[in-house]
């Protein structure tokens, strides 16, 4: 459901074809997510608000506006499969912020596994005698904040629900944004405003399926299923936007998708203790 709904997310953001504001879709995007959540919540009790996490969640909220941002921004400009394929650094940013977030040792197999990952997004960025495509490196730093929310998210489902963490994320998410959207408000038509709707209603589905998932599953379960998403955006990227991905696009997927498979079958291995690997007390929560 995860991959899906976010290959429908930057689908729709692709089709607004860069006439909206990037923030506005931020806004509208945050602000439909929130009604959303409470409309499915309060016949069933409401969202709980008062946390003494709340430090933690406001951090997140403004991490999940910083990733929105910039991932929103990157759609409307690369090609979507190279864009898709630079988002999925985000499990190798995972594995580097696992050393901070929860203490784990990452063991030399995932460190080179890692390593080779990151080279796969170099191919894709492909640098020209110091010449990179900035919007390649924002692409970067919204899956490296991405790894983060995440992260923060299976850390905090100890102690707060899903509709607690949505609503703070989306919520500061929207305020955030506000000021913003409204500056740079553009005027919309019927086929504007379904597009938007898309993307908030793909992306609030989205983001409680991540959520879901990543507080109850395995990511070596998990990891596999993310990768169909590529499928679906370079279908319809050839299809609807006349897009072509390169050799060079391919082939750093190709190692990165591998990479990050590698490792999610690592920590499974590290996880359940099978013979050869360290002992639990060493993994990843």
């Amino acid at each position: 459901m995860a991959a899906t709904c976010a290959a429908g997310m930057i689908i729709c953001i692709k089709g607004l074809n860069g006439d909206v504001p990037t923030i506005q879709i931020v806004f509208v995007r945050c602000m439909t997510g929130v009604a959303i959540v409470l409309a499915f919540s309060l016949p069933r009790g409401g969202v709980r608000i008062r946390t003494p996490q709340w430090k933690l969640l406001l951090l997140r909220g403004v991490m999940s506006l910083v990733t929105l941002t910039c991932g929103f921004y990157v759609v409307s400009v690369l090609p979507l499969t190279t864009a898709t394929v630079l988002f999925f650094t985000a499990p190798l940013f995972v594995t580097v912020l696992s050393v901070p977030f929860f203490g784990e040792k990452v063991g030399w197999r995932r460190g080179l596994a890692t390593l080779a990952g990151f080279i796969g997004a170099v191919i894709v960025i492909r640098p020209d005698l110091g010449h990179v495509d900035i919007t390649m490196l924002i692409a970067l730093a919204s899956s490296l904040m991405f790894a983060g929310v995440l992260l923060m998210g299976k850390k905090l489902s100890k102690t707060d629900d899903i509709s607690t963490l949505i609503i703070y994320a989306m919520g500061i998410a929207g305020l955030g944004s506000a000021p913003f959207a409204v500056a740079e408000w553009a005027s919309l038509g019927w086929a504007e405003w379904g597009l938007m709707l898309a993307v908030a209603g793909f992306g609030t589905l989205r983001n409680v399926s991540d959520t879901k998932g990543y507080a109850i599953g395995e990511a070596s379960v998990m990891a596999p299923f993310q990768y169909t998403r590529i499928i679906i955006v370079a279908i319809a990227g050839y299809v609807l936007f006349n897009e072509q991905p390169d050799m060079a696009t391919w082939t750093g997927a190709i190692i990165i998708m591998g990479s990050s498979l590698y490792i999610a079958q690592r920590e499974a291995k590290l996880g359940r203790g099978i013979e050869g690997a360290p002992k639990p007390s060493s993994a990843a929560p």
